[in-house]
């Protein structure tokens, strides 16, 4: 029996061929689609699309691909797998390109008054190790947070399995104002991750509302700027995290409109010996000029430490300020009670400069004095413990008081000192002050008394031969005197 193939049987053939070639190819993709999408699936990712365009035992393209993890969408225009040999047990190396990532980095995307329904709301199986021998990803991360315009980093990571079946790899991250380097060791066997962050370098200002989303400031809203650098290293592995860091500030401000508050010239070095429990080496602080409300300080220089995430501990701290100098003896400030109480040390104070700052006070007077001065600053504003000012030796001093019946009340017209005393209370005469100490909160003092002041001195005129010597009650709260001026609740009289 004798076969003769002609052309059409060529072209039968042929059709079968590809026929068969094409289903083969097209099961293939299939096959591939469904590894794909389960894979997904046991990461907790749901709403999956993608399009496999490429499936051989060498290759596998993956186009399009989207998915959302709870409220995060991660979407890429293409993954690439590629394979040396389809006999190994290797997947070979994995290329993702032009992916989005979203970072909610305030956790405003489980948000409990709005929480969001979650098509796949299991709680997602522990992925299965794939077996890779390289990774490549290239695309932006999309930082958010609640009530703040996302800001758009530009990423890369290189990684690359070795012959010990540890990981190492790069990557680095850019955007306005942001750029970090990093590097890092993997070991799938034991969990463990160590990693460095050589160079960190950060422009506040863009970023402000961000750290104001992860850092809660006291007083509302915050104008900051500043450039901050950092490195970091570190393990994490299983439950246990230890990591170590430098942090620096340079031409630091902030500012508080609401409370009248700004800070410029901000210069800051911390090393952080325990990331995880916050803790620090002693580190230092100098802020160029810190305002608030009329008060000016410069030149603060400080150093402290943070015992814990909510502890700070401030071993030396100095300034100047009303034309002297203030040192505050070593205290504790804890965070999270919002207060702070310390004992400040002035030396050679202008007196004229601390009156400024008083409305309505009726009196003048210059000179510089020294003291010890408890302060505690809460929500309900500052308020002095016991402490005292008193006169600088051997430094000048004048007064000149503006109170009728301050030192002639109860005082005879016909006293020999009556004429001289009234023009004094009247400010027809100066005072040349010897000596001055302003007790406040002595601890023998009746309620509703703040200081006691007790002066002595004599008439600034030559001419003028009558000493004076005045002990004077502050009866109400002495630190309303310093910030809005004398009130019903505030007055002066003279010691019983």
């Amino acid at each position: 029996m004798t076969i003769t193939l002609t052309k059409r049987h060529f072209a039968v053939a042929a059709a079968l061929a590809l026929a068969v070639l094409a289903g083969a190819v097209l099961a293939r993709q299939a096959l591939t689609g469904l590894v794909v999408n389960a894979m997904l699936q046991a990461s907790g990712a749901s709403e999956i699309k993608f399009t496999i365009t490429g499936a051989s035992p060498w290759r596998v393209v993956v186009e399009d691909i989207g998915f959302r993890v709870r409220t995060q969408a991660f979407t890429a225009r293409r993954v690439t797998l590629t394979r040396a040999h389809w006999w190994t047990p290797s997947l070979g190396s994995l290329r993702v390109e032009q992916a989005r990532l979203p970072l909610t980095i305030d956790g405003s995307d489980t948000n409990p008054w709005a929480w969001a329904t979650y098509q796949n709301n299991t709680a997602p199986a522990v992925p299965p190790r794939v077996p890779l021998d390289a990774l490549s990803m290239d695309g932006q991360l999309i930082i958010k947070a609640a009530a703040v315009p996302d800001q758009t980093l530009t990423v890369k990571i290189e990684a690359r399995q070795n012959r010990e079946m540890t990981w190492s790899g790069r990557a680095s991250a850019e955007g306005p104002g942001l750029a970090v380097q990093g590097e890092g060791t993997f070991d799938p066997a034991t969990l463990a991750l160590d990693f460095k962050l050589p160079a960190i370098a950060l422009d506040l200002l863009p970023w402000q509302n961000f750290v104001q989303r992860l850092v809660l400031l006291p007083g509302g809203a915050w104008e900051l700027s500043g450039r901050a650098t950092a490195s970091a290293k570190g393990r994490w592995k299983g439950k246990e995290f230890t990591a170590t860091a430098r942090v620096s500030l340079r031409d630091g401000h902030a500012a508080n409109a609401a409370r009248a508050v700004s800070a410029d010239g901000i210069a800051a070095d911390l090393e952080f010996t325990d990331l995880d429990h916050f803790q620090t080496k002693p580190g230092t602080l100098r802020i160029r000029e810190l305002r608030t409300g009329q008060l000016v300080l410069r030149d603060v220089d400080a150093e402290f430490a943070f015992a814990d995430s909510s502890k700070v501990v401030v071993t030396r701290a100095a300034l100047q300020a009303l034309g002297g100098s203030l040192a505050a003896e070593p205290f504790k400030y804890f965070i999270n009670q919002r207060q702070l109480d310390v004992v400040l040390l002035a030396e050679n104070i202008d007196v004229e400069q601390v009156m400024a700052l008083t409305q309505d006070l009726p009196a003048q007077a210059s000179g510089r004095v020294n003291g010890r001065l408890p302060v505690r600053v809460d929500e309900a504003g500052f308020r002095l413990g016991t402490g005292w000012l008193a006169l600088t030796p051997g430094v000048a001093a004048q007064i000149q008081f503006n109170t009728a019946g301050l030192l002639t009340a109860g005082l005879s017209p016909g006293s020999p000192s009556y004429a001289v005393l009234k023009k004094i209370e009247s400010g027809l005469l100066k005072m040349k002050v010897g000596a001055l100490r302003l007790e406040i909160r002595p601890p023998d003092a009746p309620a509703g008394r703040s200081a006691t002041l007790h002066l002595e001195g004599e008439p600034l005129d030559p001419g003028v031969k009558a000493p004076v010597t005045l002990d004077l009650n502050v009866n109400g709260p002495l630190e309303r005197l310093l910030n809005l001026g004398l009130d019903s609740r505030l007055n002066f009289g003279t010691k019983p």
